[in-house]
């Protein structure tokens, strides 16, 4: 099988107690998942990691046109309808449509929370690159809010965390060659600003959230490490520590980690105490020359690994038993890892198909390949048992 087209699997997990989300796509237990609307919003709520696109009743994704500026689409769970938020008959050029949003260099990702959705423009370290900022709106994109926005060198490459009233996002800005970074809580309704600094300073990003606290992954020499942020206190406690190379996901109240040497996934309690090990037998009668822990679920565990030049998922269920994924997004350039976008009641959002068209760029920029899909539900039961049993 061909390298993925792999944008990271954002399988979300299902909802937790005090509604925390981890930042596994196929987390039972990021989750950069989506904020449910059944979350009742209430202060120093505990905190939910975000998925980027992924919402309780469908999916929202960004079309490209010609121009080079987007077109926010949402795909129904219970019909798989796909349409542009904006009214029928629009040709989405003008400034009325609410589901045109234009592009400026900077990476967009839109992030669905309850009634809202948060437009993230990432910002880039690089020159000619559109401003970091944060833009609030409704679930059709319309009553657009600015709610922050940030200085030139500063870039956001994180998902963000919500509480039902504020959202946390890690801000890094590069001073003297190294990625210095900042959590920016901002209130969803006024855009008020809160800043705390002292994070681990290298390669941080958001793993997951566990109650008040963010769970951060960290790099430091041949060195990955996580750990826990309070978001109200500033604190940090240290969870684990390991040689790479090493990966790991969230899984409801542990951190899941799979040693690429033994092929062994470590259970660590999030709150604190012994860790477990299941031994699997991901390494036996192959040579994996990188593997990567990319989810955790009911079914298992999702371990993407590499063979021999050819990458492949491999699904492990809970016993440790390992088996090859045969399932694939297919078309015309050929088969790609089953690239697995969202999490619904019961089955898994997958584009079953894929086909790709050029769109010209602004100017002088020349033109870029669009990958579209086709859109099925898999149910939670086939996903892990390798069955090609898709809802269309």
């Amino acid at each position: 099988m061909k390298p993925s087209l792999w944008i990271c699997l954002f399988l979300s997990g299902v909802l937790l107690a005090a509604c925390t989300r981890q930042n596994s796509p196929l987390v039972t237990a990021a989750s950069a998942a989506s904020a449910p609307e059944s979350c009742a919003a209430a202060p120093e709520e505990a905190l939910t990691v975000l998925t980027q696109w992924g919402a309780a009743s469908g999916y929202y994704y960004l079309a490209r046109q010609n121009g080079g500026d987007f077109v926010l689409h949402f795909v129904d769970y219970a019909t798989l309808e796909d349409s542009a938020v904006c009214s029928a008959g629009c040709d989405h050029t003008g400034e009325g449509c609410t589901a045109r949003l234009a592009w400026d260099g900077c990476d967009i990702r839109v992030y669905a929370a309850r009634d809202r959705l948060f437009v993230v423009y990432g910002g880039e370290a690089k020159e000619q690159a559109g401003t970091a900022r944060v833009i609030s709106c409704e679930r059709d994109g319309s009553h657009r809010q600015e709610l922050a926005r940030f200085g030139a060198s500063d870039f956001i490459d994180s998902a963000p965390a919500w509480d039902g009233e504020r959202l946390y996002l890690l801000v890094s800005a590069y001073e003297e060659g190294e990625a210095r970074r900042r959590l920016v809580s901002l209130d969803a309704a006024t855009g008020e600003q809160k800043e705390q600094t002292g994070l681990p300073p290298l390669d941080t990003a958001v793993e997951g959230a566990f109650g008040r606290e963010l769970v951060l992954r960290f790099g430091e020499g041949t060195q990955a490490g996580w750990g826990l942020w309070n978001v109200d206190d500033g604190s940090w406690r240290e969870l684990a520590r390991r040689e790479r190379p090493v990966s790991a996901v969230c899984a409801g109240d542990a951190l899941c980690l799979l040693e690429n040497g033994t092929g062994s996934i470590l259970r660590l309690p999030l709150a604190g105490g012994e860790e477990t090990t299941l031994a699997t037998d991901l390494n036996q009668g192959r040579s994996l020359a990188q593997a990567q822990l990319t989810a955790a679920g009911d079914g298992g565990f999702l371990v993407r690994g590499e063979e021999n030049g050819e990458f492949d998922n491999y699904l492990i269920d809970p016993q440790g038993h390992t088996v090859k994924q045969t399932l694939a997004t297919t078309g015309e350039l050929g088969s790609f890892l089953l690239e697995v976008l969202a999490e619904a009641e019961g089955a898994y959002l997958v584009a079953k198909e894929y086909s790709v068209r050029q769109v010209e760029l602004p100017e002088d920029e020349g033109v870029v390949d669009e990958t579209r899909y086709t859109f099925a539900l898999l149910p939670k039961e086939d996903f892990w048992a390798d069955r090609a049993n898709y809802k269309n």
